[in-house]
């Protein structure tokens, strides 16, 4: 039995008090208070799935379709994974991503990722295969991650995807995803697979670690950002056990042999200096490393490109690494 635990509270953005915030992810987060969505002061975890489902609809109201996104079912490990394909327009993609979102391990739907998938797929040319794996509690480690690594390798075993031939294939993904892509990745690359050519990973969490400088200073940033008792909790969910693995932490994995590595993360955001440590293990383990520090940036905005521009540049950028990368 699991318990359905209360989120931590978090008080409403003052952006007048955060002279260092980025202009446009202030006035995102003006425009979701004023809208009436600002985080509830307390919830079980299904009231805050509810909430984020009313901010998705927010959101995403003006992301416009891909001609073809297609959802599909891949039975993994007992249970029929949802997916959803987001395929470039006019033309056949250059290689296929598989893409975790982020929630902490707890919340999250296909639909909560629409709008910056369809701009990414658009401005790449790479198909996007967006997972919705077993969220915890009710599903704790390793389900998640053993969903993914098994769904991959069965799209890359037959080298294709809703009758289409692809021989090309990445991760990608934000947050906790961000921890779930590169643990399949670490994974994937142990079994032999040899055919990811790019790790696209924004403000991904990959330790339990959270007495670095930047948790110090920057968690509950603004009242709005990733804190760090949220995130003792998102631990506590996903592992029941209290798991050391590297597959739930993989910072402490073998990186060497990876494919050509994007992190991405803000200033702001209390994951900043696990990012650096793990751009920099990577660079040492002989992997080709590039890392963007957003300035003004915080943690979890990669949702918000249909209202703030700087998000919309930030997934621009990569998309354009993305191609160069599939392009070689």
């Amino acid at each position: 039995m699991y318990k359905m635990a209360k989120d931590t509270p978090t008080p409403p953005l003052d952006t007048h008090h955060f002279p260092d915030l980025h202009p446009d992810i202030a006035k995102a987060a003006a425009r979701l208070h004023h809208a009436g969505l600002a985080r509830p002061a307390a919830g079980d975890i299904q009231s805050v799935r509810d909430y984020l489902e009313r901010v998705t609809q927010f959101v995403s109201a003006t992301s416009v379709p891909l001609p073809q996104e297609r959802l599909l079912h891949f039975p993994t490990k007992g249970r029929r994974v949802p997916c959803k394909l987001y395929w470039p327009d006019g033309h056949h993609p250059l290689g296929l991503m598989f893409y975790c979102h982020g929630g902490g391990f707890r919340h999250g739907t296909l639909a909560g990722w629409d709008a910056p998938l369809r701009q990414l797929v658009r401005e790449s040319g790479v198909a996007v295969l967006s997972i919705e794996y077993a969220l915890a509690p009710e599903h704790p480690f390793p389900a998640a991650f053993e969903e993914i690594v098994a769904l991959a390798q069965q799209v890359i075993h037959e080298g294709s995807i809703a009758e289409a031939k692809i021989d090309r294939f990445a991760f990608g993904g934000d947050s906790s995803g961000a921890n779930l892509a590169l643990g399949a990745a670490v994974s994937m690359l142990k079994s032999g697979v040899t055919n990811l050519g790019h790790l696209l990973l924004f403000y991904g969490v990959y330790s339990k670690d959270l007495a670095s400088d930047s948790w110090q200073r920057l968690s509950n940033y603004a009242g709005h950002g990733l804190s760090a008792d949220s995130m003792r909790q998102y631990w506590t969910s996903y592992l029941q056990k209290n798991e050391g693995d590297w597959r739930a932490q993989p910072l402490h994995a073998d990186l060497a042999g990876l494919p050509a590595t994007r992190l991405v993360v803000g200033d702001l955001d209390p994951l900043l200096d696990e990012n650096v440590i793990l751009h920099k293990k990577l660079m040492e383990s002989g992997v080709e490393s590039h890392l963007t520090v957003a300035p003004g940036v915080m943690h979890g905005v990669l949702r918000f490109n249909e209202l703030a521009g700087v998000v919309r540049e930030m997934i621009q950028s990569e998309a354009q690494a993305l191609r160069r990368s599939f392009s070689r």
